[in-house]
């Protein structure tokens, strides 16, 4: 856990995705959830030893499951509520029974030591959802939770101007694929990408949803990603075809980002996913 400025906390150390929290006055804004169980309930002892309470909410940058998985036990026996952009939720409560079996086989596969709680996940859905924007006030302290399009229904930003860092969850990942096949329009998601070029952000500490810490400039090789992306997918486009191969598409797109050498098999589905999901909505444009 590193104190990144005043008051917020981050780590990058979890498997799965970027934790932080914000400490205030009158408790504590945690966001986003660690994806294995032990990991959320040492984050949660970790929140309260540094801050000594109490979590007011629990704000997710978008309801991946690997956010959503144990935002539950984040949340604790006090079932602290839930934050999220109401696509998010309306996403999220689309994941069935069988989806979850899913997820959780995946995840007990590569942590095997964590498997007998990953079987007894309970799944928690966010309480409090949002449109646009949303103010959290507490203690003489405003936190906005702001919606932007980005890489899933619902992605959202939470940006604390005093001490200048930005929460951006999956919306940006450095040194990772990305996961398009969530991604509602990668045409905006790489405007929101340019908008955090600006230069009111140039000095902003960028808390990722994935990988290391970073600046703006980490936002480039993302948005060329998606770029190449689209384009090599509108040239798959052959009139009256509705399925194409996307294996040398794969090829190419694995060496841009590292890939731990465990992960190849699953990384290489991600991409498939994505290029599969890229191609349909392209295609019906």
């Amino acid at each position: 856990m590193e104190e990144i400025a005043p008051n917020i906390y981050v780590s990058t150390e979890y498997p799965g995705v970027n934790v932080g929290f914000i400490a205030m006055p009158a408790g504590v804004i945690a966001v986003d959830a660690p994806t294995l169980p032990q990991d959320a309930r040492a984050w949660r002892q970790q929140i309260m030893e540094t801050t000594g309470g109490p979590i007011l909410y629990v704000v997710l940058t978008d309801c991946h499951p690997d956010r959503l998985l144990s935002a539950g036990l984040l949340a604790g026996p006090e079932k602290i509520p839930l934050v999220a952009g109401r696509a998010a939720y309306e996403r999220a409560a689309t994941y069935t029974d069988g989806f979850w079996r899913t997820v959780i086989e995946g995840w007990s596969r590569r942590h095997p030591e964590a498997s007998g709680d990953l079987a007894e996940t309970s799944i928690l859905l966010p309480e409090i959802t949002f449109t646009s924007d949303l103010t959290l006030r507490k203690g003489g302290m405003d936190v906005v939770v702001k919606r932007i399009a980005g890489a899933a229904p619902g992605s959202a930003r939470i940006y604390l101007p005093e001490q200048d860092v930005l929460f951006v969850g999956d919306t940006l990942v450095v040194e990772s694929h990305p996961f398009l096949a969530a991604a509602p329009d990668t045409g905006a998601w790489l405007k929101t990408l340019t908008s955090l070029r600006r230069p009111r952000f140039s000095k902003t500490r960028f808390v990722p949803g994935r990988g290391p810490l970073c600046d703006q400039s980490a936002t480039r090789p993302l948005s060329e990603y998606l770029a190449l992306a689209r384009r090599r997918v509108r040239s798959l486009r052959p009139a009256g075809q509705s399925r194409v191969d996307m294996t040398d598409l794969v090829a190419e797109m694995l060496p841009l980002f590292p890939v731990p050498s465990d992960e190849c098999e699953l990384v290489q589905r991600r991409i498939k996913a994505g290029m599969d999901r890229l191609y349909e909505k392209l295609r019906a444009e």
